[in-house]
């Protein structure tokens, strides 16, 4: 059974309350030499229209520093229920209404859906340490789909390993499709919902528990404004708000990052009936620090379906969507800018995510609490000196 608000909550304090130190300082130490985890967040279209909390390390900003970022993602995806999948007919095609309704009437009272897709989201977030503990931010997406240019290179990859394009090839290349049947309704797009749409503007507050050479904590709170146009997929229709903790435990050149987010989601105006269930997502990531400018990341991380516990859901559209993730981030000299850029996998259930994805994004920082790293003088001071 899914837990409750409530019990999502206690249950992200706590993770807090654990990954802090003991011993911490009750003011928030420099910045630490760590470059954090990607800024990511799960890339299935039918999740991006909700609110989830991008992956934090457990440092905010320092008092008095500013940050403007962008942040790219872009992903090839390809899912849906099973007789989608498996619509052979003998030669490529696109799928028409007929076609869709032909196959809900072989599967009366379930609900099915269809993604074929390239989709990007382009984000502009800016953060600002106002204390020192504080930290608030703002995110501003856009939303794209397109047909792109990956299936081909993707099926070939797929066919020369043998792994299957479980129903690629049954349909046409660099197409948009997009079909989700709830209640009797069909959602059917055949050619692309949006092109650099507004999606739903979030406004998040950090606030840091401990930092210390040791590791650091801090407990997040957001709300998502419904700023974007449901009927283009560029957001829900209605506000969603959610808590999540983060933490990063040091040791020597190696940082691990958790985080633990629960986010009540409201209704959705796209599927009125539909009455979203609220959804959890966790994250780890693995961190290398090779030097002050460069960090090596691995990053797992999964979320709970909105449609999870709906009896009508297919049971795919219902499962948990895990990513991996894998690359490096740069940082410039005293810390004025860095870069990040991934590879997203979709990995333990294929058919509810994206095939393959990149993440891109460039930061710049500024303001009187821009300085170089300083963890190092943070475990000089422990009497830990980095290896």
């Amino acid at each position: 059974m899914a837990p409750g608000p409530a019990r999502c909550a206690a249950l992200a304090l706590l993770f807090c309350l654990l990954a802090a130190p003991a011993g911490a300082s009750e003011q928030a130490s420099p910045e630490p030499l760590e470059h954090g985890p990607f800024s990511s967040r799960n890339q299935f279209p039918l999740n991006w229209v909700f609110y989830s909390f991008p992956f934090r390390s457990g440092s905010i900003l320092p008092r008095g520093a500013c940050e403007v970022e962008v942040l790219v993602s872009y992903a090839n995806t390809f899912s849906g229920s099973d007789d989608f999948l498996a619509f052979d007919t003998g030669d490529r095609k696109r799928l028409t209404r007929g076609d869709v309704d032909d196959i809900q009437m072989e599967n009366p009272g379930e609900s099915l859906f269809f993604m074929d897709t390239e989709q990007s989201r382009l984000s502009l977030v800016y953060r600002s340490g106002i204390g020192h503990r504080l930290e608030w931010g703002l995110e501003v997406p856009f939303i794209t789909y397109l047909g792109g240019i990956f299936d081909s290179t993707i099926e070939s990859y797929h066919n020369s390993l043998t792994l299957g394009n479980s129903g690629r090839e049954f349909y046409d290349q660099d197409a948009v499709q997009m079909v989700l049947t709830w209640d009797g309704k069909t959602y059917f797009a055949d050619s692309s919902p949006s092109s650099f749409a507004l999606g739903d503007i979030a406004l998040t507050g950090r606030l840091a528990l401990a930092d210390s050479p040791r590791g650091a904590a801090a407990i997040s709170l957001a709300v998502k404004f419904p700023t974007g146009d449901a009927a283009r997929l560029a957001g829900s229709g209605s506000l969603d708000a959610g808590l999540a903790a983060e933490g990063t435990l040091r040791g020597g050149k190696h940082r691990l990052h958790l985080s633990a987010s629960w986010v009540y989601i409201g209704s959705w105006d796209l599927v009125p009936s539909i009455r979203p269930g609220d959804t959890a997502a966790f994250g780890m990531a693995y961190e290398y620090v090779r030097s002050d400018r460069l960090s090596w990341i691995g990053q797992l991380q999964t979320q709970r379906s909105v449609f999870r516990g709906q009896a009508q859901a297919n049971g795919s559209l219902a499962d948990y969507s895990t990513e991996l993730l894998a690359g490096a981030r740069w940082r410039g000299v005293e810390g004025r800018w860095s870069f990040q850029t991934a590879l997203i996998e979709n990995i333990i259930d294929q058919n509810n995510g994206i095939d393959i994805g990149l993440l891109a994004g460039f930061g710049l920082r500024f303001g009187s609490g821009v300085t170089a790293p300083a963890s190092s003088q943070a475990f000089r001071t422990a009497g830990r000196p980095l290896p």
